[in-house]
């Protein structure tokens, strides 16, 4: 049987928590065609070539897995006598949100290390091959039996499946890439980042923020001050006085409750912390600024 790029270039998600997984079986070749979600590729036999439109191309065979962005156009050219068996898993990175909490980003993290930068070509190419990645192959060919039997929970297991594919290709991926650390650590530093602006109010210490990311305290505590010049803990300070900055001039709040909104509950501790950033006490700070 031939595949029919048409065939391929149809799908649909029917929302944003759809995980449609297929498997195309052909003795040809597979057209440009574009998908308007992410995909992941399995090639389970066959060989050839993969082609991106712009003029990438990479020779492709059994075992080998190929992750695209959204709106890549791609084609497979097999060679002549070469029976192309695929497996395509396709998907909306919105149905990872289900698998990840305020307290585990990992997942997240992992996401990001793999497509965050293909879009804008981080390797030189707008996609990833990884060559014979056989062991992922289980995966898919259990997320494409779930999907294609529905039986109760069908859903719910292949979310649970994909979380399972992506770390499989992350730690791939890590091995096969020599930036591949500097990359991950990168993200995990900016992860963290993120997570102290939005959640500075709550309790952070610096055990939790390595916990999320699945490295120890002391690990963390490393490369988060190799990448900011700071400890997680000072970089934390900082945000929170500059919220507090920003509520004593914005607002008429009492200074109790301008340190609680800020992450402070030890007052004497938000007093010291507040003097050593801005070399005064909040109540001068608030008149200086409203004197302006």
């Amino acid at each position: 049987m031939t595949v029919k790029p048409e065939n391929v270039s149809a799908i649909k998600l029917k929302n944003k928590n759809e995980i449609i997984i297929e498997r195309f079986v052909g003795d040809g070749n597979v057209r440009f065609h574009t998908h308007d979600f992410i995909e992941i590729a399995y090639i389970e036999s066959g060989e050839g070539t993969h082609e991106i439109q712009g003029g990438y191309s990479s020779p492709i065979e059994e075992g080998d897995v190929l992750l695209f962005n959204s709106a890549v156009a791609h084609a497979y050219y097999f060679s002549p006598g070469s029976t192309a068996v695929i497996y395509n898993c396709l998907f909306d990175p919105h149905v990872l949100d289900g698998s990840i909490t305020k307290s585990d980003d990992f997942i997240n993290i992992v996401y990001s290390y793999l497509f965050d930068g293909l879009s804008r070509g981080g390797d030189g190419q707008p996609y990833i091959v990884l060559k014979k990645a056989t062991e992922t192959g289980r995966y898919f060919k259990e997320m494409f039996s779930e999907y294609t039997e529905k039986q109760n929970g069908y859903a719910k297991v292949n979310a649970a499946n994909l979380v399972r594919l992506l770390v499989a290709i992350f730690r791939i991926r890590k091995r096969e890439t020599e930036r591949g650390d500097s990359a991950y650590l990168d993200l995990v530093v900016r992860s963290a980042i993120k997570y102290m602006n939005e959640y500075y109010a709550e309790k952070i210490s610096c055990g939790m923020l390595a916990s999320r990311a699945y490295l120890s305290t002391g690990y963390f505590h490393k490369v988060f001050r190799a990448a900011t010049g700071v400890t997680p803990i000072e970089y934390l300070s900082r945000i929170r006085m500059e919220k507090a900055a920003e509520l004593l001039v914005a607002t008429q709040f009492p200074v109790q409750k301008v340190a609680s909104a800020a992450g402070y509950s030890d007052m004497k501790h938000f007093y010291n912390s507040f003097r050593a950033a801005y070399g005064t006490t909040p109540k001068k700070y608030r008149d200086s600024k409203g004197k302006i």
